[in-house]
């Protein structure tokens, strides 16, 4: 035996494989430079700008809470997507740029990272409960490859799934009376991690099952066990407190924007998601179907493949009388009938009757509880592979494996001489070929001609064979032009970019009205403007006039990229190698000015006439709401207003007027923001339906805003408060356990 084989631990052996594994199979990321999965037109344009803006800013050694790039500036936190809370996502902002940006190697392997951690995570559950090395291992690459997590491609709902079998190992760790105190904090500081991912929708689904199996424990003996209800006490409240760095921000947001679900306009926190958008958005009847067959439309694609399937039922038939497994047989049964929607009764009275379970608008995705439990399932499936272990189960798979690989042949055979060609997916074969070879490895093992690790390791190389035809399948080829145009779209035109960093007098807004740019190309390029591809945007600024010319030029959209000029006046300055037009806007506003009368606003649809038809009168008026400022008249023409500074969190102008007026900067108001004038706090008033205003006398004068959200604050504080309980409680029970 070697030195270094004496000094490594045998524990790393198999996470250092499964990393090894992970790698391989995303093959197309890591060991070429031929495919992107940043390719759709989410990832591409919304997701990729967020990550550029976060990353910028923590280049510049700031704390990324405020986007002054989207809808006149947005809290960047609070839209909770964007993960910027969420550690891993650190560890990818802090990285060195290239050309400006995010290297694109290190984004690939951002991908590869997260799927490891899923695979990691559940093979640490599987060796949890009692399941071997090799068993531990295929759970971990169906849970990490499969369904949810190998097909879902938005990072912010992966980041916050991948956590479910550390939730689940020690939640079930406390069940069973091991240190239940300290078992019990590390479970409810995993979810909370899961809630600071950024996305809602995988931490309710993964809730929603800790619940169950809470309310399982706290009834299994007949009657209430009042210490495991303690034990769901301590784990919800961990959760909350460890998940409110990203939580309270993002409920703040939510009360005062809207967002888009899906209905014809966006709508309101206070309101439900409607069901017809849950129906919509289910798994239907015959998506059931590419559980085994890939390639099947489906809302969400719950691919397991035959294998993992076949490897499920030997668990469940031979392994049932396991407690655990009849309740992950639950749990994957119960995320199934939740994932069918509008087809599942019991998904609907879930919706009807516990709250938030709304705002989780696609039922579709609670496959990702089906396939952690499949996933689990499946690991002790593969602890039968053993000779000495039920033949007649192997058997009876085994041919049920070659019927369905004969069905399938079949139809396929049917169709190619009824219509002379096949026109749908033809990966239908790959899972017949797939079914006739795990019949014959079944067969053969059954014989007794393979070893364990023979058969072992030919069930993890079949299972990777039939799973690299699904997860990871769709990745965007860089010679398809067609396939990488979102992120052309999002990351190209240079030239652009380069003549509107010469333009003096910044900041400026842009408008994009060309089909040739992502919505989202001025975030990616560090640019500010009004409309975004965003989930939602602040109530305020989606009830003014904003998408109307005159609304454009109230925000000062400056400059118009485009193909042709949108109306007369407009003057062409540049044109890019692609053909996209650079316009200047003579009309736009500056993005600071002052004026010297106010009026009060009584609602939005006053607003938008005077913006309709009165714009002119906006350089010298302003309409307030609440409480009106007070302000001499004089001419404010004679006033000089122009930016000092202006960054994300902090806007400084400097202001030389003529009597008392009022400042205007055409960003959103929003609660956080506070202002000085001369290092003297001073009142941001509510002007113009959703700007910023604040009252400065005459002379001259240095106005300060900064965004110093009283919800992050206060929600760092308690997800500090959950971090040092949980360690509190971890090391007293660390300390209970070894005094017995």
């Amino acid at each position: 035996m070697s030195e270094f084989s004496k000094r490594w631990p045998s524990s790393l052996t198999f996470p250092l494989v499964l990393f090894l594994i992970i790698a391989g199979y995303y093959w197309k990321l890591t060991l070429t430079y031929q495919f992107d999965w940043l390719w759709g037109p989410d990832l591409a344009q919304q997701v990729l700008p967020w990550f550029e803006e976060e990353s910028r800013q923590i280049h510049h050694s700031r704390a990324p809470l405020w986007d002054p790039h989207a809808w006149a500036g947005q809290p960047l936190l609070a839209q909770a997507q964007p993960g910027a809370v969420y550690p891993l996502n650190w560890i990818l902002f802090v990285l060195p740029h290239e050309h400006g940006h995010i290297p694109m190697w290190a984004l690939q392997w951002y991908y590869v990272v997260i799927h490891y951690m899923a695979a990691l995570f559940c093979y640490l559950l599987c060796r949890d409960l009692g399941r071997s090395r090799a068993a531990a291992l295929i759970g971990a690459l169906i849970f990490s490859l499969a369904g949810y997590i190998g097909t879902t491609d938005w990072p912010q709902m992966l980041n916050g799934a991948l956590w479910a079998p550390l939730v689940f190992l020690f939640l079930l760790r406390a069940a069973r009376g091991q240190r239940p105190l300290a078992s019990t904090a590390l479970a409810g500081m995993f979810l909370g991690i899961a809630w600071l991912s950024g996305h809602h929708q995988a931490p309710i689904y993964i809730s929603l099952t800790a619940a169950a199996v809470w309310l399982y424990y706290t009834l299994r003996s007949g009657r209430i066990d009042w210490k495991i209800v303690r034990l769901a006490v301590v784990f919800f409240v961990l959760t909350g407190l460890v998940g409110a760095l990203q939580i309270l921000p993002s409920q703040e947001y939510g009360k005062l924007s809207l967002r888009w679900v899906g209905t014809p306009d966006p709508i309101a926190w206070d309101r439900s998601v409607p069901y017809y958008i849950h129906q919509q958005f289910s798994l239907y009847p015959q998506g059931l179907l590419a559980i085994v067959i890939p390639g099947l439309p489906a809302k969400a694609d719950p691919f397991l493949g035959v294998v993992a399937l076949a490897l499920l039922i030997a668990g469940v038939a031979l392994s049932w009388k396991h407690q655990t497994v009849k309740m992950f047989a639950a749990i994957a049964a119960g995320g199934l009938l939740y994932a069918l929607g509008r087809n599942s009764v019991f998904q609907g009275f879930l919706y009807a009757v516990l709250p938030l379970v709304d705002k989780a608008r696609v039922p579709a995705m609670a496959i990702l509880i089906f396939t952690f439990g499949a996933a689990v399932l499946a690991s002790f499936g593969a602890d039968h592979i053993e000779p000495a272990n039920s033949p007649p189960w192997s058997r009876r798979i085994a041919a049920g494996a070659l019927a369905f690989a004969a069905i399938l042949l079949l139809v396929y055979m049917q169709v190619l001489f009824m219509k002379k060609a096949w026109d749908m997916d033809d990966r239908i074969v790959m899972t017949a070929l797939v079914a006739l070879l795990l019949a014959a490895l079944l067969y053969a093992w059954s014989s007794g001609s393979l070893t364990r690790r023979q058969a072992i390791t030919l069930t993890t190389l079949l299972l990777l064979l039939e799973l690299g035809n699904d997860s990871g399948y769709a990745f965007a080829d860089r010679a398809e032009a067609d396939r990488r145009s979102y992120l052309d779209k999002t990351w190209g035109n240079d030239d652009l970019e380069e003549y509107l960093n010469q333009q003096p007098n910044r900041p400026f807004r842009i408008h994009i009205a060309t089909a040739g740019l992502a919505a989202n190309w001025p975030e990616y390029h560090n640019f500010d403007a009004i409309l975004s591809f965003t989930a939602g945007a602040t109530a305020d600024i989606m009830k003014t006039e904003w998408h109307t010319w005159n609304g454009r030029m109230l925000f000062g959209d400056r400059y118009s990229l485009a193909d042709a000029p949108e109306r007369p006046g407009q003057k062409e300055v540049f044109t890019a190698q692609s053909g996209v037009k650079i316009f200047y806007n003579p009309e736009a506003f500056p993005r600071a000015w002052s004026v010297h009368q106010v009026a009060p606003l009584k609602g939005p649809a006053e607003f938008s006439i005077q913006v309709a038809e009165h714009l002119p009168e906006l350089h010298s008026k302003a309409f307030v709401q609440g409480e009106l400022p007070r302000v001499a008249s004089c001419d404010a023409s004679a006033d000089s207003v122009a930016f000092g500074r202006y960054e994300p969190e902090r806007v400084e102008v400097r202001a030389d007027m003529g009597c008392d007026g009022l400042v205007i900067v055409s960003d959103t108001y929003y609660p956080g923001w506070v202002a000085w004038v001369d290092n003297q706090p001073a009142r941001i008033y509510h002007v113009n339906a959703c700007m910023r205003g604040v009252v400065v006398p005459q002379g001259s004068h240095l106005v300060t805003m900064r965004y110093r959200p009283k919800s992050v604050y206060f929600g760092a504080a308690l997800t500090l408060l959950g971090l040092l309980g949980t360690l509190g409680l971890v090391f007293l029970g660390r300390k209970d356990a070894s005094a017995h």
